[in-house]
């Protein structure tokens, strides 16, 4: 039997219907970028720059909150919430720094320095999506200060996340609270977002097409945020029946790469919507 016959056939098919042939062109955009490999390279870094962020954010909390155990609470109820069933693990795992003053400081320096490396990734990540030239990409010094922005960009979203979560704890779990929670959560994780777009591509790309990328993986992530539970109680079981101690870890790291992939696709359809990737031809050449 010769296969490649049904596959002109379809070929031909989704060629001649656009809402068949966009979500075609994704796909076959995702894998010709090997966008599973992208998003196994974020989950890398990510995972090696998780701990540090995590480190610098708890000496901040302690130094301004210092003493305010309702608020601290709230930061790992935050963590808990991106992290299903992981949260408590995380916290327990994460201390702030025990220095004051200069040493302080530059114990915060160097661990943000170090944990640059997934906000570098990302760029990258970005630039192989959007066919940007080597030659065309952001050189060092200026690619310190986009990672720079990324990660002050993202530390300005959980905070915010976090004061949303202290608020709505103020106002007790009813149904409209969840959602209005739900809904300020998708807005906040929207525009940083579209900022960290905006940053990793060096302004390259519209505003209109970021903040579109952006709203997609919002609301891709607030799906896995809102089943999470359910998929990573699945996934622990497995885990720990074959792992063991190292379940949490590889349900971090398969975490923050369901993540990474929501990312990915959402970008990916940006691009082949702005670049008009669609119809393509699954078969040979167009003519």
């Amino acid at each position: 039997m010769d296969i490649q016959k049904p596959v002109r056939v379809f070929d031909t098919w989704q060629q001649k219907h656009r809402w068949a042939s966009f979500p075609v062109a994704v796909f076959k955009k995702y894998g010709d970028d090997r966008a599973g490999y992208l998003a196994a390279l974020l989950t890398y870094y990510g995972f090696l720059s998780l701990f540090p962020l995590l480190l610098v954010l708890v000496t901040v909390l302690q130094i301004w909150f210092r003493g305010d155990p309702v608020f601290q609470n709230e930061v790992s109820t935050s963590v808990g919430h991106f992290f299903p069933l992981l949260g408590n693990q995380l916290q327990h795992q994460i201390h702030g720094l025990g220095k004051v003053g200069f040493g302080l400081i530059v114990g915060l320096v160097i661990t943000i320095y170090g944990a640059r490396g997934a906000a570098g990734t990302f760029r990258y990540v970005l630039d192989t999506i959007w066919h940007v030239p080597k030659q065309e990409r952001v050189g060092f010094p200026l690619s310190l200060l986009h990672d720079v922005a990324i990660m002050a960009a993202g530390a300005a979203g959980f905070a915010a996340t976090v004061a949303v979560s202290a608020f709505s704890a103020q106002l007790g779990p009813t149904t409209w609270v969840k959602m209005l929670v739900n809904i300020l959560g998708f807005c906040i994780l929207t525009v940083v977002l579209a900022y960290i777009f905006r940053i990793g591509t060096s302004g390259r790309q519209g505003r209109r097409h970021m903040l579109a990328s952006a709203a997609l993986a919002s609301a891709g992530i607030q799906l896995l945020l809102t089943f999470g539970s359910i998929i990573m109680k699945r996934e622990l079981g497995r885990l720990d029946s074959v792992y063991g101690t190292f379940a949490v870890v590889l349900g971090i790291l398969f975490w923050i790469y369901l993540l990474a992939q929501v990312v990915l696709l959402a970008t990916e359809v940006s691009t082949v919507r702005k670049l008009r990737m669609y119809p393509v031809h699954l078969i040979g050449q167009p003519k």
